[in-house]
């Protein structure tokens, strides 16, 4: 949560988990700021720690030991030895954290800080990251959710509240001058079965036929293309759906504008200011995107897939493990496959490599993979240690099994 003096009155971005402090706890760095003057929540995924209330995960994982035993099982993907911690600032407040009352916590923190910021006319920013849809999904009232589907349900219907407790407090407080940004930051977690979401129309086909799944993990658009909704009455236009080709980067320069502030000149963005888009005076965004590989083939981080206009082209494949435990074969392609979305967004068959539009779109597709293969290397780059140092483990009593203590 981060107040600003800027003229912009606030903002919502949701995604599955506060990031801050996740991003320094793995250097060993237990400051959550960056730039934000407040900060509650878990420092990281809300599988990476054990809890007493473990909710459901597809395999199940145990509670938080009440003695000493065997640490985690890494086939089994458990965290057993450090409690999930929930941090307010820098102190951590409750060890393991309580899964099935976090939600309304976040509600109740986020609205306070509404109120205030309100109260004392200041700008605000406030940023929200939901453990919501992530495994594990925590225990919560199941009898008017439909059989089958019924942890899934229930958590949408949990987020969905909390959501809607945030938008009242905002329509009610700073309506008029209040842009509200919802969006998530991957597809469904396959493996984990039915507790995982849909991937709707974008199947991927073309790699479901060769194994694994084309969600998470993937640079199939199942992996990587999410919702988004914004809101901020007389300046979002309502009812209306663009087909824009955005991306959550889009978010930290269009608040910057929003802001009427400056992003730092000795570096480049990836990202732009949408606020054409968001309020209805523009119907075009990105006219390239690249999406790196993250997990499911080729080197971690590495450029796998160039997003150009309604093309798409895949230089390797690969499919994530699924939910019958399969995973798809590792597929390098000299010359790319190639999509076009507007036909195809189930990405089922790729366009003729002798094909007229084949050959139209791939030198446009080496082009800008050119391109932007060459501002990485001209622009300031840094390395972060993921180094796993027991000492920075945030443990807020190292002498009681699992790291446990309470103050809220």
């Amino acid at each position: 949560m981060f107040k600003p003096s800027c003229p912009l009155r606030g903002i919502l971005g949701w995604c599955k988990r506060l990031m801050s402090l996740a991003a320094n706890q793995k250097v060993g760095v237990r400051n959550p700021s960056r730039g934000f003057d407040y900060y509650f929540g878990i420092p990281y995924s809300n599988d990476m720690g054990c809890t007493d209330t473990p909710g459901y995960d597809h395999p199940p994982c145990p509670a938080c030991p009440q003695q000493s035993g065997p640490s985690r099982n890494p086939e089994r993907a458990c965290y057993t030895d450090v409690a999930l911690p929930l941090y307010e600032n820098l102190t951590i407040v409750e060890q393991p954290v309580n899964l099935s009352s976090l939600a309304q916590k976040y509600a109740e923190k986020a609205t306070q800080f509404i109120q205030h910021a309100s109260a004392s006319g200041r700008p605000f920013l406030l940023y929200v990251g939901l453990a919501h849809m992530h495994v594990p999904l925590s225990v919560t009232q199941l009898s008017a959710c439909p059989p089958g589907r019924r942890p899934y349900a229930a958590g949408l219907r949990e987020m969905d509240s909390l959501v809607g407790q945030i938008k009242d407090k905002v329509d009610c407080t700073a309506k008029e001058n209040t842009f509200l940004w919802f969006t998530g930051d991957n597809g469904p977690w396959a493996q984990k079965c039915e507790l995982a979401g849909s991937t709707g129309p974008y199947t991927g086909l073309w790699q479901t036929r060769q194994g694994g799944s084309p969600a998470k993990q993937t640079t199939w658009e199942g992996g990587h293309r999410v919702p988004a909704l914004a809101y901020w009455p007389g300046r979002v236009p309502i009812n209306v759906t663009s087909t824009a080709l955005l991306s959550v980067l889009d978010i930290f320069p269009t608040v910057v504008a929003l802001a009427q502030a400056s992003l730092p000149p000795d570096r480049h963005f990836d990202g732009l200011d949408a606020s054409d888009v968001l309020f209805g005076r523009l119907q075009t965004g990105h006219r390239v995107l690249f999406h790196p590989n993250s997990g499911a083939a080729g080197e971690y981080g590495a450029l796998q897939t160039v997003r150009l206009e309604r093309y798409k082209a895949f230089y390797v494949t690969g499919g994530a493990k699924a939910c019958d435990g399969s995973v798809g074969p590792e597929q390098h392609h000299e010359l790319p496959l190639i999509f076009n979305l507007e036909d195809n967004s189930a990405e089922d068959v790729p366009l003729e490599r002798g094909g007229t539009e084949y050959q139209t779109v791939l030198p446009q597709v080496r082009r800008v993979l050119a391109d932007v293969l060459q501002d990485i290397s001209e622009d300031n780059i840094s390395s972060a240690d993921y180094t796993q140092d027991p000492s920075v483990a945030p443990c807020c009593n190292p002498y009681r099994i699992a790291c446990r203590c309470q103050t809220v």
